[in-house]
């Protein structure tokens, strides 16, 4: 349930983006906001975190056979590795994006995938609790 809190969070976070970036024209080479939504946007996007991190590292000690865990630890930070990378990527494409549409457009995608996301998590919570056979 932590973990979907969080992923909603982050889209949180994403969506003070989209609030913020209403005013700005599509195709503007400039522009100007208010640091306030930056300041939500990393208050929301660091409580994400901290539900997720923790949570995801310590199911992955708790629920992985002991003989696997420094492999698993090693996979967590490869997928950690492949997230900042497309992250990059995706980040690289902003001007592409915001050309044909707009700014909150680019953030609006962040917004809605893992808010979607973390509810589904949230969603799935009691199937996945079963499937653990008791391990907190």
């Amino acid at each position: 349930m932590k973990y979907g809190i969080g992923l909603v969070l982050l889209g949180l976070g994403f969506g003070v983006l989209v609030f913020g970036t209403l005013s700005i024209p599509q195709g503007a080479q400039t522009a100007s906001v208010s640091m306030v939504f930056l300041i939500l946007a990393y208050l929301l996007h660091t409580m994400g975190e901290l539900c997720i991190s923790p949570v995801g590292l310590s199911y992955l000690s708790k629920l992985v056979p002991g003989r696997m865990i420094g492999f698993m630890f090693g996979i967590w930070y490869l997928a950690i590795a492949i997230g900042q990378k497309a992250a990059g990527t995706m980040g690289g494409m902003i001007d592409k994006i915001t050309a044909e549409y707009s700014l909150s457009t680019f953030f609006l995608i962040f917004t809605i995938v893992p808010a979607a996301i973390g509810l589904v998590s949230m969603v799935l919570n009691p199937m996945l609790k079963k499937l653990m056979h008791g391990v907190r």
